[in-house]
């Protein structure tokens, strides 16, 4: 999404859409209802998107949608900065989270918290 800067053309956001790119976007919340039409082109309506402001503050807030209704949703959660947008099927997926923070998990930089774990 242009701003001050402007975008190479291959990194244009049609282009980038239209070829199913799982995409983070900066500074561009305050122009949601651009991104939204523009992503559009290339995703459809009903690709998955996420806008979060504030990531790992204690304020934090997430919106999820699709292109469909993430712009309404935006609005009425009162987002308009320091948020970024997350678009692609990734939102969708249902995952295992990693134990590699787990503090009851063992690997060759940590041993385990919990003596009596075989991991």
């Amino acid at each position: 999404m242009e701003g001050r800067t402007p975008v190479p053309e291959k990194e244009n956001l049609e282009r980038l859409a239209s070829i199913g790119a799982s995409m983070a976007l900066f500074l561009s919340v305050g122009m949601i209802e651009k991104v939204v039409e523009k992503l559009r082109k290339g995703y459809g309506r009903n690709v998955p998107v996420a806008v979060i402001q504030r990531a790992t503050w204690e304020d934090q807030k997430v919106v999820i949608g699709t292109l469909d209704d993430i712009a309404k949703k935006v609005k009425e959660a009162n987002i308009t900065k320091q948020a970024q947008i997350l678009v692609g099927d990734f939102i969708d997926c249902e995952y295992e989270k990693s134990l590699l923070y787990d503090e009851s998990f063992t690997h060759m930089f940590r041993k385990s918290k919990n003596e009596n774990s075989n991991n």
